[in-house]
């Protein structure tokens, strides 16, 4: 078993290691996770610069991807071309996600092989900003110059022997692009006063994506998800659970997400399982009595509940939480492991939670049916899922060639926008099969 898990680690090290963006070619920062907990260990202290340029959002619908992906190809070339002259050459150079506008810079010393400092990265930062001009000056498409601007923030990590490193670096690339991204939008005391508006009229809704039965088409369950007010800033569950989790919100926000999507699945007139996503310091709260109570009040049975834990979130003290999650399937709810493939959590880790589901992170199912790597990776996934008793669902299918490859494959159970998009309550009621 160990000689298994340790070859899929491997393997999973691989994939990762592979994981790049289309337009500019560099690998994704959490493709490059590992060689950044190496570095922070050997040299205590890693540099991050994060630039971003332009707004997708605001590009890439109105213009079209060619146009944006045109742009992030010269930012791109832009970048690499200050390897050796501003960027130093054993930096190292990510994008923030697939299809992601972000590029992150890690360095730990400056072009004269001093230690990195703020005022290295201000004067890069700053360097950049003109670079960013003569872009824009250059750029083909002069109708989309005014939607073009670079946005900025960098910080110092040392290394701190009482966090984990991979959640210390987790933490650190998420404030960096919250601090980038966020003063352009809104002041912070306007976020948070509107986030607080937010939980006190309790203006969270719950959608609804049903959970596939691949072999017959049948619906098998549905994961909820949490929507912010239609058209406001925290519409996106992202944006939400962020800015929550900075502010020591997030309780209040998981249990007012709770709360709507059991109260709703009441409506779909179903037996099926329910998957309730929810970050893993808010577990305990499951094992009161208001969480059964709520249960219990919206008619349904904790059988049919099945928590679902992101993996993006580093799981702290695994032994606690092991007790933890057996008393929470003592009371007859189930576990699901979101983010499988990309998270944190060792395959070890994984053995040791225990989950019912794997939930097979939709970034390894895309054009699994072409990528031979993806392929050998998820054909290791399901032996190991066998080998502790577990059940894969593939997350974020969106053709027919992936669906069709993942059923060949014997994957029982999927979802994503090619089989139906999350939906309200009410327009899912006649929706019964694929």
């Amino acid at each position: 078993m160990n000689s298994e898990i340790e070859k899929l680690q491997s393997e999973l090290y691989k994939y990762r290691a592979n994981l790049y963006d289309r337009a500019s070619g560099l690998p994704t920062v959490y493709g490059v996770l590992e060689d950044l907990r190496r570095i922070i260990e050997l040299e205590k202290i890693i540099g991050i610069l994060y630039l971003s340029i332009g707004d997708q959002e605001r590009i890439e619908p109105v213009f079209g991807w060619e146009v944006y992906d045109e742009l992030i190809k010269l930012f791109t070339i832009s970048v690499m071309g200050e390897i050796g002259k501003l960027i130093p050459r054993s930096a190292l150079i990510a994008i923030s996600s697939v299809m992601g506008e972000g590029f992150f810079i890690f360095l730990t010393r400056d072009t004269s092989g001093g230690l990195i400092d703020k005022a290295y990265l201000n004067h890069l930062s700053e360097q950049f900003k003109n670079r960013v001009e003569k872009i824009k000056n250059e750029f083909g498409y002069k109708e989309v110059i005014d939607r073009i601007d670079l946005h900025t923030s960098y910080q110092i990590i040392r290394l701190d022997p009482m966090v984990r490193t991979e959640r210390l670096l987790y933490h650190a690339i998420e404030d960096i692009k919250y601090a980038a991204h966020y003063p352009d939008k809104l002041k912070e005391k306007e976020l948070y006063t509107e986030l607080m508006g937010i939980i006190d009229k309790k203006s969270i809704y719950t959608v609804y994506q049903p959970i596939f039965n691949l072999r017959d088409g049948t619906i098998y369950g549905y994961e909820a998800l949490s929507r912010g007010p239609k058209g406001s800033f925290f519409e996106d569950p992202d944006t939400i659970f962020t800015f929550a989790a900075r502010y020591e919100l997030l309780p209040r926000i998981e249990e007012l997400c709770l709360y709507n999507a059991v109260k709703e699945v009441s409506k779909l007139n179903s037996n099926s399982l329910i998957f309730l996503n929810i970050t893993p310091d808010q577990i305990p709260r499951l094992l009161d009595n208001h969480f059964i109570g709520l249960l219990s009040e919206s008619h349904v049975k904790s059988n049919q509940v099945v928590i679902e834990i992101t993996e993006k979130f580093a799981i702290p003290h695994y032994g606690i939480y092991q007790e933890i999650l057996v008393r929470t399937k003592g009371r007859g709810l189930k576990i699901a492991l979101d983010d499988v493939g990309v998270g944190y959590s060792t395959l070890e880790r994984i053995s040791e939670i225990g989950p019912d589901y794997l939930k097979y992170d939709r970034t390894l199912v895309r054009d699994i049916d072409k990528n031979l790597i993806r392929q050998e990776l998820i054909k290791s996934f399901v032996n190991f899922a066998n080998r502790i008793n577990s059940t894969i669902i593939a997350e974020g299918i969106e053709n027919k060639n992936e669906l069709e490859f993942l059923k060949e494959l014997g994957i029982k159970y999927g979802q994503g926008f090619y089989l139906c998009k999350p939906k309200p309550v009410n327009e899912l009621n006649n929706y019964k099969k694929i």
